[in-house]
């Protein structure tokens, strides 16, 4: 299982394949409710057995098709550690499952493309963060709510210390740095002891270089917020050659190489308060302002958002809209019901407006500006 962001977000919606098989199953926790979750995904697989095979496919090739969905009801130890919501995707040349911290509704649906509407909460809900360790010796990642933290395995790419720059014939790796400013000013020198020849400038830059290709390999370059511990030359430095655009201003200060998850935890989450106290209600979302231009007509919002117009759309939860798009044409088919390999044009709408750099949220639709339309759109122009 990979971390989600909004890079395997789109990455997700560049997804177009003949059967492309999304689920999406709410977690429950402890004994009996784990069991529940699990009957819930093998309910979902049946279903999209069923599906597939009104669309043509073979017993053979379906079993295929869906041997990783059925391998993981085969592990009992998954369930046990999941957060709040699973959402799985599977198509012929790919197969991705993603743990969240948001509530999902249970739902599955096979089209062309991935059914990603779900998912846009995850980038509204200021309650994710991200942890990194980063010293010389030993650098440690972790992805954190207020409520869980977990450690995330960066693989052998990922430089775990500064030895792994040099070389095991590195002698010492105390780092004496005489200055923290800007890169290149006069005088700026770091020391690194390696018995006759100093480590300077340029091996320090190098690895932090590498750190950064490394981080936002795994996170991305703009998510969650990103809290560093480390000493105060080296978050600096950091900042200075870090391409990661959500750096948290604050940092821990210190040596945390051996400090445990729950202690980083919660130094963590005392200085993010204030970026958990930015919140906001669902009703403090739906105030759009009256002299901005807006749409609730469907095909009108859909035609809107695929050219990059809306700066904030509003849908209903709970709710569904099947029919097909042709952007070619500009051309968008409502079905009463949905046919085989219809899109949801709800999810299309919303897909295109986050993708386009507009704000979705997900509302109940009473609380809708337009109450009478499952989505509401405020205009750029």
């Amino acid at each position: 299982m990979t971390t989600f962001n909004r890079m395997k977000f789109q990455e997700l919606a560049k997804t177009r394949c003949d059967y492309a098989v999304s689920i999406y199953i709410p977690i429950q926790r402890g004994g009996d409710n784990r069991d529940k979750s699990m009957i819930k995904l093998k309910n979902h697989v049946q279903e999209t057995e069923k599906e597939l095979g009104a669309l043509g496919l073979k017993p053979r090739e379906i079993e295929d098709f869906l041997k990783p969905i059925n391998g993981m009801l085969d592990d009992s130890t998954l369930f046990r550690n999941l957060s709040e919501s699973l959402a799985i995707f599977r198509c012929k040349s790919s197969f991705e499952y993603y743990t969240l911290p948001i509530e999902v509704e249970e739902f599955s649906v096979v089209s062309h493309t991935f059914y990603l509407l779900p998912l846009l909460p995850f980038f509204n809900k200021k309650d994710s963060f991200y942890i990194f360790t980063l010293s010389q010796n030993k650098n440690r990642l972790f992805e954190a709510t207020q409520q869980h933290i977990t450690e995330i395995d960066t693989g052998e790419d990922f430089p775990s210390s500064f030895k792994d720059l040099l070389g095991k014939d590195t002698v010492s790796q105390n780092v004496n740095i005489h200055g923290v400013g800007s890169r290149g000013r006069d005088g700026e020198v770091y020391s690194y002891g390696k018995g006759e020849t100093d480590i300077e400038d340029k091996e320090w830059r190098l690895y932090l270089e590498d750190i950064n290709r490394a981080l936002t390999n795994v996170i991305g370059l703009d998510g969650e917020p990103l809290v560093i511990a480390s000493v105060e030359s080296t978050f600096g430095h950091f900042k200075e050659y870090s391409s990661y655009k959500n750096i948290y201003p604050e940092y821990l200060s210190g040596n945390f190489e051996e400090e445990s998850a729950q202690v980083l935890h919660e130094r963590a989450k005392e200085i993010l308060q204030p970026y958990f106290d930015e919140v906001k209600t669902d009703k403090k979302e739906v105030l759009i302002d009256g002299n901005v231009p807006q749409v609730s007509d469907l095909k009108e919002t859909i035609i809107a958002a695929d050219s990059g117009r809306i700066s904030t759309l509003f849908v209903a939860k709970g709710k569904h809209a099947w029919g097909i798009y042709k952007p070619e044409e500009a051309k968008v088919e409502i079905h009463e019901t949905k046919k085989e390999m219809d899109i949801c044009l709800l999810d299309l709408a919303a897909r295109k407006t986050f993708l386009k750099g507009g704000k979705v949220f997900m509302v109940e639709q009473e609380n809708l500006p337009n109450k009478d339309t499952k989505l509401n759109a405020a205009l750029r122009f």
